[in-house]
């Protein structure tokens, strides 16, 4: 086990313990809890043409106590230096504790086998420069510009320990390749996730073909798209999309929008719509066995043959809404828990069923934001004309601004194409098809 910050993973679960015991004993009867997160990072920048690379790697500690009685609850984080600090951070998180409701803490599952005290895995520097090389030799399409690419690679352990004796750990595992490519009608920005046992070329490969695919489309001459043909979304352009729609998904948007709180059992969605969050999908981007509450983060269907099943969970939004946790509460930056999917995707359809003639988007050109306003997703992309299967014409990019539950009403079809998006929050899409939705789009935006 290599120390993280200084500090070896067992010496810190011990001490948080001891340090939770002895608080129980002065503050009973509190409910009282501390979260441990080490984390390792790496980030290898290209030097986009400079032959050279920048490298920068860091360790980080820190922990979150929080402690409730049935009117109150304190909240504290704060880095840890030493296993002594715990202590002093649970009796801060005490005096500082307000009157409110205080957030449940959510039973257990029963441990099959006892869980070993093992660190953040070790960062591989090495391997992260051999797939930039990778990338940069075999998948920047000819006619593309690489501006940026970044390959990041993340290991973390968490851990909660409670004042009952209780604990739970994990650790997880990401390496991600970003890219950013200049066309002559705007940047393309697109990324890869490394599963632990994948091939480089398995993963790069489709890379390769959405850059070229993206730099075709943006480069060339172009005409203003037919605003009455139906639309049809490859997965690169529909990843926002999707991401919307899992957005809308969550706990605290429902628990904040009563009407789509009581829509749970109801069809919302065409037959064609299913959406599913599975931690154990075989393409998907993260690999995690339990949430930061130290719940088993099993497949959920969240929508099936488009009737609206439930939402995404942390204990408090479940209590929120009178439903049971479902392993979806992460701490994002050791906030308290919020409901966050783990691999979201839009379950593909048995075949592809495209209308005869089609506007097709293939490339998403960079935006600042792709949902300025809540529910609503905007988007620019290029593509094709497309007529009786062929490719005509080169369309324009079109800037579209998409209502996500009104849009995804509308959804006509999806492909077989499932692809997984880093750029989207790991959300995973095939091609979506939907009627003429471009009565009111601006084509030529992303060329000014």
């Amino acid at each position: 086990m290599a120390a993280c910050a200084g500090l070896q993973p067992r010496d810190l679960l011990t001490s948080a313990s001891e340090a939770l015991a002895a608080f129980k004993r002065h503050h009973a009867p509190a409910q009282a809890e501390l979260f441990l997160a080490a984390e390792r990072r790496l980030s290898l920048e290209d030097g986009a043409g400079t032959g050279r690379s920048i490298v920068n790697q860091g360790e980080t500690l820190e922990a979150m106590a929080r402690v409730s009685w049935d009117a109150r609850q304190g909240l504290l984080t704060a880095p840890v230096g030493d296993a002594g600090a715990l202590s002093l951070l649970l009796e801060r998180a005490a005096r500082q504790a307000t009157p409110g409701r205080a957030s449940p803490l959510p039973a257990l599952p029963v441990q099959s086998e006892p869980q070993r005290a093992s660190g953040p895995p070790l960062l591989q520097p090495e391997r992260a420069a051999r797939r930039m090389k990778h990338f940069i030799d075999a998948a920047v399409p000819q006619g593309g510009v690489v501006q940026a690419a970044l390959l990041t690679q993340v290991s973390t352990w968490r851990a909660l320990v409670r004042a009952s004796g209780e604990r739970r750990a994990r650790t997880e595992w990401r390496e991600e390749l970003f890219v950013r490519c200049e066309t002559p009608r705007g940047a393309v920005v697109d990324a890869v996730a490394f599963p632990e046992t994948a091939e480089d070329d398995a993963v790069i490969t489709p890379l390769r073909r959405r850059l070229a695919e993206a730099v075709e489309a943006l480069t060339g001459p172009a005409q203003p798209l037919d605003c009455e043909l139906p639309l049809v979304l490859r997965p690169a352009v529909a990843a926002p999309l999707a991401a919307g729609l899992i957005w809308l998904l969550r706990g605290d948007v429902a628990a904040a929008t009563p009407a789509l709180a009581r829509a749970v059992g109801r069809k919302l969605f065409p037959s064609v719509l299913s959406v599913v969050d599975d931690s154990n999908h075989p393409t998907a981007t993260r690999r995690v066995s339990m949430d930061d509450e130290g719940l088993s983060t099993d497949a959920l269907r969240l929508v099936e043959a488009g009737v609206l099943r439930g939402f995404l969970h942390a204990s408090d939004t479940a209590s929120r809404l009178g439903a049971p946790p479902n392993g979806r509460g992460f701490r994002i930056a050791l906030s308290p828990p919020s409901p966050e999917a783990v691999n979201p995707f839009l379950v593909p359809g048995a075949s592809a069923v495209l209308p005869a003639h089609y506007t097709e988007l293939v490339a998403r050109v960079e935006t600042f934001t792709t949902m300025p306003r809540p529910g609503t997703v905007t988007l620019v992309a290029g593509g094709w004309e497309v007529r009786d299967g062929r490719r005509v014409r080169r369309v324009a990019p079109v800037e579209l601004e998409l209502p996500v539950l009104e849009t995804f009403r509308a959804l006509r079809g999806v492909g077989t194409d499932l692809t997984f998006f880093p750029t989207a929050e790991g959300c995973g899409t095939p091609t979506l098809v939907f009627p003429p939705l471009l009565s009111g789009a601006r084509g030529g935006q992303a060329a000014r």
